[in-house]
């Protein structure tokens, strides 16, 4: 297939992003503060080019399979110790188009929703460089680069939580800031001691170092070619596991994400639900599967079982919140199981599945808080108790959340579907072709698709609760949701069906990639 290409613009659209980010970033601040209109332009439009410089390097990856840039940052061409370099290939551009184009709709969405903001050029900087630093961890070549950008993110994520949380009182904030701190921190250090543990065995092997070339030692697809032994692969792969749990919000490493997505402002939720919990399941793919997965297929039983407990306990408590925000809140962490449950098969369909699940809940769980947050716009409220009735009066937005939450039950033909059936066709390869714990594999798929129940029970009784049954009087005179929010919505909606109809659109480009990293395992 012949790509569309752009002298300059296609050869480095990776650095081109980076650079127009932090660029685009600066500048929004120094212009906030003489103007709100000009931090608001300023910040769109570098994500805008931004988005535009991925879908160029999509075109161009679709037609050449990869493109890589690596510059010697700490050594010589002779002797290299460390690397600085970009990645775009099959699985890195559809996430980095993911996290920039829910980067591109908040900011919009913010217009709205952000009115009257303190410091809007601080605000709308801080969006840009949040955006950029996840970018950043999905570009990077090699492990130490994957965690710069990594612990980066935080941040920027942090400042946009205590400074522009919706808690009135400054110290309810700073608290809820702090916890979102201290634990995304600790599962970087986690996921950095991983870092240390590979750097300490590939270092001892001197056959590995000598074969390097112009790689560094951590270079990712240079470790793809190691064999770490199994009892090794395994303890680094579990360390790595603990890690990007933690981002992730798996239980029980789940405890900063209640309070942190109850804290931070629909456009900054958007971002850390649908884009920064993402990298993390970027890391499980792009490092835990290719480089431990065989080692770890003996703890695939426990993993699953631990997918399972995140499945449910988030839908449990989901179905018990009063508040639609915090509803779609414990979903997000319910959802994110689904991811794990993916990983946690050890097998190349399973790994699939979650890969087409992570761009999949980016959109929907992004989808549903721009709604929630419309909804609050015009209502001023977000507690089930009092709302109701509203369908007649916002029937778009109303179409627009009844797709998004049969999206999310995994209804065909919307685009969860074909994720979550590869998920669980994953677990039930593991059943058959298992031999540890093989009769716990399906009735471990069994209950996995029960969890999927629940999702369509709190998500449908959601959708009751709203938009049926008695109009509050207070709410009479409620209109559609704002146009801006509309179009998004209506965007969102076109690539949930999309997706849904014609899943080999996203599946032609990741799959390659995600079955290459999965024939690896590592660990032998």
């Amino acid at each position: 297939m012949q790509g569309i290409y752009f002298p300059i613009l296609s050869e480095y659209p990776m650095i081109l992003t980076l650079v127009g980010l932090i660029a685009g970033g600066l500048l929004t601040l120094l212009v906030g503060t003489k103007s709100e209109r000009g931090a608001r332009f300023l910040a769109a439009l570098s994500l805008l080019g931004a988005l535009s410089l991925n879908i160029i390097l999509l075109f161009r990856v679709i037609d050449v399979g990869s493109v890589q840039h690596d510059f010697v940052w700490l050594g010589s061409e002779t002797n290299i110790i460390m690397n600085l370099g970009f990645l775009g290939d099959g699985l890195s551009t559809p996430v980095a188009i993911l996290i920039v184009g829910l980067g591109l709709f908040s900011i919009i969405y913010s217009f709205d929703y952000m009115k009257d903001l303190n410091r809007p050029g601080l605000y709308y900087s801080l969006m840009v460089w949040f955006v950029a630093a996840m970018v950043g961890v999905v570009y990077a070549i090699n492990l130490l680069q994957f965690f710069v950008f990594y612990e980066l993110m935080l941040l920027p994520a942090f400042l946009l939580i205590y400074v522009y949380g919706e808690s009135e009182e400054a110290v309810e904030r700073e608290k809820n800031a702090l916890q979102f701190w201290v634990w995304t921190a600790a599962g970087g250090i986690i996921s950095l001691f991983a870092v240390f543990m590979v750097w300490g065995v590939v270092m001892q092997d001197a056959t590995f170092l000598s074969s390097l070339g112009s790689a560094s030692p951590i270079d990712i697809n240079a470790l793809y070619s190691y064999s770490f032994s199994v009892d090794v692969a395994r303890l680094i792969g579990v360390v790595f596991l603990v890690g990007f749990g933690i981002k992730l919000g798996l239980v029980p490493l789940h405890i900063w994400a209640p309070q942190t997505y109850r804290e931070a402002p629909i456009p900054v939720l958007v971002l850390l639900s649908g884009a920064m919990t993402k990298t993390a399941a970027y890391g499980v793919i792009r490092i835990v599967i290719p480089l431990f997965m065989n080692a770890l297929t003996a703890l695939s039983t426990g993993l699953l079982a631990i997918s399972l407990i995140t499945m449910f306990y988030g839908a449990i408590l989901a179905i018990a919140q009063k508040d639609l925000k915090m509803m779609l809140a414990y979903s997000s962490i319910s959802q994110l199981g689904y991811l794990m449950f993916g990983y946690s098969s050890m097998t190349i369909i399973g790994a699939n599945g979650a890969a087409f699940q992570l761009i999949n809940h980016g959109i929907l769980a992004s989808l549903m808080f721009f709604c929630a947050g419309a909804i609050k716009m015009k209502t001023s409220t977000m507690e089930f108790d009092r709302l109701g009735g509203l369908a007649p009066k916002m029937p778009v937005l109303a179409t627009i959340f009844i797709v998004g939450a049969l999206a999310l039950a995994g209804t065909p033909p919307l685009s969860a579907f074909a994720g979550e059936w590869m998920i669980f066709a994953g677990a039930a390869e593991r059943a058959v072709l298992g031999t540890v714990g093989q009769p716990y594999y399906l009735i471990l798929t069994l209950f996995g698709v029960i969890a999927t129940g629940l999702t369509a029970g709190y998500y449908l009784w959601a959708v009751r609760r709203v938009f049926f049954g008695q109009v509050p009087e207070s709410l009479t005179g409620v209109s559609d949701g704002p146009r801006v929010v509309i179009l998004i919505g209506a965007i969102m909606v076109f690539f949930v069906i999309t997706l849904g109809v014609y899943p080999a659109l996203l599946w032609n480009i990741v799959g390659p990639v995600i079955s290459a990293l999965g024939l690896l395992g590592g660990g032998v």
